[in-house]
């Protein structure tokens, strides 16, 4: 079964290496989700200098377009922001699809200081869906002082997005295109937070400093605050997350364990943290404590 992503319109393209690699180097051909394909674009240049490996990346079509092109094996290694399912396993029954996690995407809902000491602290679905369709304009609408909202949205088909609009709609084609102010990195997200007056916007937990930039609640269907924690992802009360995965056929062999091993391991790892994603440490221990 094919399958035809919907924002094929908002394509983000992203090749790094050379097709035409030299004798010494391997090539391995990684393609799917952006949120997985960022932290590996900064290991392209470490693992072609030091280990001579060639890993190219071609992300924007999503999980389904990685897990396509593995499948019919014009790729080594499916970027996934979602597990394997049994639908895809069917697709494709000759492949050994095999995961291999490289972190979390958690995001919270971050507003600016004079929301929160406004007294917004929290907002269920339905207030969230207001706020980006534009139906609720003033902090006030929502329990908040008497304020614009300023929302500033990361880009659509980009990952900060994705989560946030399948928590609204569910399905994402059912999502409307946001044609407001867009911001592309967490850095100029967290800039916007904090210097913006009324703002909201999407940010890792980790970004919000408590001090200028602060992570809402969400609001569940009984009224219950559902804090951003890793505690409450692993307990699946917490709407805004999803796992990071590098997906392979069969076990690692050659310069895709290398890649697996480099992504999984301590320098990769390192990568993943400066994304603001959990990592696979952060939830091992986090699973502990459970």
């Amino acid at each position: 079964m094919k399958r035809f992503p919907f924002l094929l319109c908002l394509l983000a393209l992203l090749r790094l290496g050379v097709p035409n690699a030299s004798a010494q180097e391997q090539i391995v051909r990684a393609c799917g989700a952006v949120s997985v394909a960022l932290p590996m674009a900064e290991a392209v240049p470490v693992l072609r200098k030091e280990l001579k490996i060639n890993l190219i990346l071609r992300a924007g079509g999503g999980t389904g377009f990685g897990l396509d092109a593995l499948g019919e094996k014009t790729a080594n290694i499916a970027l996934c922001s979602r597990e394997v399912s049994a639908l895809d396993r069917a697709d494709f029954p000759a492949i050994q699809f095999t995961e291999f996690p490289i972190g979390v995407q958690l995001l919270a809902m971050g507003v600016s200081r004079d929301v929160w000491e406004g007294g917004v602290h929290s907002l269920n679905a339905s207030q969230a869906r207001g706020i980006y369709e534009g139906t609720i304009t003033n902090w006030r609408e929502v329990g908040g002082p008497d304020l614009p909202i300023r929302v500033f949205m990361n880009e659509p088909g980009r990952g900060q997005w994705e989560i946030f609009a399948h928590w609204l709609y569910k399905e994402l084609k059912k999502a409307p295109v946001w044609n407001g102010p867009s911001v592309k990195e967490i850095p100029e997200t967290r800039n916007m937070l904090e210097f913006t007056t009324g703002s909201f916007s999407l940010i890792p937990p980790s970004f919000a400093d408590k001090k200028n930039v602060f992570s809402l609640a969400v609001k569940d269907d009984s009224g219950a605050l559902v804090e951003p924690t890793l505690e409450n992802v692993l307990k699946e009360k917490y709407p805004l997350s999803r796992p990071l995965v590098m997906v392979i056929n069969d076990k690692p062999t050659g310069a895709v364990k290398v890649v697996v091993e480099f992504m999984t391991g301590e320098r990769g790892q390192k990568i993943v943290k400066q994304f603001g994603y959990v990592t696979l440490d952060e939830l091992k221990d986090a699973k502990q404590k459970q």
